[in-house]
């Protein structure tokens, strides 16, 4: 019984791993599941930036927010890649959108703990994935033609 809870915990840890990089989640053959891998990495990518901004590594910080944007445009690109219409079958899309939704309350928070002198960068990340998400909104929301 210890071995069989020991087994399973192993698993359940193994199951929660963010991605390492973007190729991996690229890798994914399956555009439903590259999707979900490609938004966990971004949201991994925004506390990796919030903990290099805090060491004073801002070179790290810049690149781990434009890590976000790519991760959010592979999102896209895979959800679109699924060759479903997202007004008739909204279940994969809708998520996508709640989570691009939590990533831009996230990068609007890390964006307000930043000085001032280094906020461009999130605004410009920010902006992208906004137009992403509004995207994705109005084509569930069936209104975009």
């Amino acid at each position: 019984m210890k071995c069989f809870l020991l087994l399973l915990t192993g698993f359940s840890l193994c199951a929660q791993q963010p991605p390492l990089d973007l190729d991996a989640v690229r890798a994914e053959p399956r555009p439903d599941k590259r999707y979900e891998k490609a938004l966990d990495f971004a949201s991994e990518q925004i506390t990796e930036a919030r903990k290099q901004y805090q060491d004073g590594k801002f070179d790290q910080f810049r690149h781990c927010v434009t890590g976000v944007v790519e991760a959010v445009k592979l999102s896209d690109q895979a959800l679109r890649g699924t060759g479903k219409n997202p007004s008739k079958s909204p279940k994969n899309f809708k998520r996508a959108e709640m989570r691009m939704r939590e990533i831009l309350r996230r990068l609007t928070g890390l964006e307000e703990d930043v000085s001032v002198d280094d906020r461009n960068v999130l605004t410009k990340a920010k902006s992208s994935v906004q137009e992403i998400h509004d995207n994705l909104l109005f084509d569930i929301m069936g209104r975009r033609k």
